[in-house]
C-alpha cells in the first residue's frame, strides 16, 4: 500500500482542538490535541479509500492549497 502525507493544521476552537487537513472533506475534532490528530488520520484514511474505490486520483499535499493559502505564500 502506498504512503501519503498531508499537512494538518491543529487549532483550538472554543477550547476544543480541531484538525483541518489539506485534503478536501477531512475535518476532525477531539477532546485533546492527540485525539484530534488521531481522528484526522482516520478521516484522511477513509477519504483516500473512497477516492481509490471510485478510481479517482489521489491528490498530493501541495496540489491542495486553497487560493487564499497560495496568495499568502
Amino acid at each position: 500500500m502506498a504512503t501519503h502525507s498531508y499537512t494538518v493544521l491543529v487549532e483550538k476552537e472554543t477550547g476544543v482542538p480541531r484538525s483541518l487537513s489539506a485534503l478536501p472533506g477531512c475535518r476532525s475534532y477531539g477532546d485533546t490535541k492527540k485525539e484530534a490528530v488521531n481522528n484526522i488520520k482516520l478521516s484522511i484514511s477513509y477519504r483516500l479509500e473512497t477516492l481509490i474505490a471510485k478510481g479517482k486520483p489521489i491528490p498530493k499535499d501541495g496540489d491542495l492549497a486553497s487560493p487564499v493559502q497560495q496568495r499568502a505564500q
